[in-house]
This record gives structure tokens, sequence and C-alpha cells, in this order.
């Protein structure tokens, strides 16, 4: 009797083990914090550390210009209105707030075309290592990741960008050090040859 018993128990249970649905496999996606990619890419910091030098520079040279625009400012309140030399300081004012205007049009300009020019060939590589590391894990989607957290002390912009993220939980899909990895490799190797 024991011996049916057993027998009608693996049957039923083979039976519903045949009737579970079979375990799925996982999903075919990845998450990518590019903020933090960013932050810790330490080729791309180096290029841009001469241009953050370049619009200190940049900013410093604005602060003289806008002393000397306050001197001749001051030497107009000196002077009795409508003498010529009146007259003159005004026609000088006016010709250094337009060169002014002129020179950080022109400079945030060119400082803003070789910031771009650093990023888009940055961040062309990256996408060439994440399509290179998603194809070889067949992977199908990968997500960008912003960096958040619910810290206290910071800005604004930081805290809505932690209360608006898309994702809300991850486990395992993360493949940033991956990613940062085969970037750091790349430069590394590109420096070698």
């Amino acid at each position: 009797m024991n011996l049916k018993l057993s027998i009608c128990v693996f049957l039923i249970s083979s039976a519903v083990v045949a009737w579970l649905p079979a375990a799925e496999p996982a999903l075919p996606v990845a998450l990518v914090n590019v903020d933090r990619i960013l932050k810790q890419h330490k080729p791309l910091n180096e290029k841009l550390t001469p241009l953050k030098a370049q619009a200190k520079e940049f900013e410093g040279a604005v602060q003289v210009r806008q002393a000397e625009l306050e001197t001749v400012g001051n030497q107009i309140r000196q002077v009795q209105p409508g003498s010529p030399d009146h007259q003159r300081l005004q026609i000088q004012l006016v010709k250094m707030q337009n060169d002014l205007q002129r020179f950080i049009a022109t400079n945030r300009s060119e400082l803003q075309n070789k910031e771009a020019t650093v990023y888009l060939a940055f961040f062309r590589q990256l996408d060439a290592e994440i399509s290179k590391y998603a194809k070889a894990h067949s992977l199908k989607l990968v997500i960008r990741q912003h960096e958040t957290s619910f810290e206290e002390g910071q800005s604004l912009p930081d805290v809505a960008k932690a209360l608006n993220r898309a994702i809300l939980y991850e486990d395992g899909l993360d493949i940033t050090d991956p990613i940062l990895e085969a970037l750091d490799g790349n430069s590394k190797s590109a420096r070698v040859e």
C-alpha cells in the first residue's frame, strides 16, 4: 500500500511540476549610471580640466573689464554733465560696455564649443562601450540611471532629480562598473599606442 501511495504522490507531483510555468530567464535589461561615469572617468576629467582653467581665466578677465567700466562710471559722476569730458567719458563707457558684451559672447561660445567637442567624443566612446557590452551579454535594453539620493543638504535640483527618478528599485542590473573599466582600459591602451 505504501508503494502505491508513493507512486501516486510521485505521479501527481510530476503532473503539477509539468503544469507550472518554467522560471523566466532574467530580463535582458541593464542600467548604467552616466553621472557616476562622468565624475569618475579620469581621461574625460583630464580633458575638461584645461577648459575649467580657461573658464576661470575668462571670468577673471571679465571681472577686470567690469572694474574698468566701474572706474569710467565713477569718472563720469565726477565730471560736470554736458562738458566735453563728460561726453567723451560717456562714449568711452558705451564702447567699453559693447566691447565687454562681445568679449563675453565670443569667449563663452568658444568655451562651450570646446566643451561640447570633448563631451561628444566621450559620449560616442561611451555608446560604443555600452553597445559592445550589451551585445556580449545579450542585453536588449540599457537604461540611463541618474545618481540620486535623499541626503540632507542637497541643492534643489538634486532633490528634484531624486524625487523624479525613473528607476525606483533595481537589483543586479547596474553595469556601470564594467563600462567604466572598459572605458578606462581603452584610455590606457590609447595612451600606450
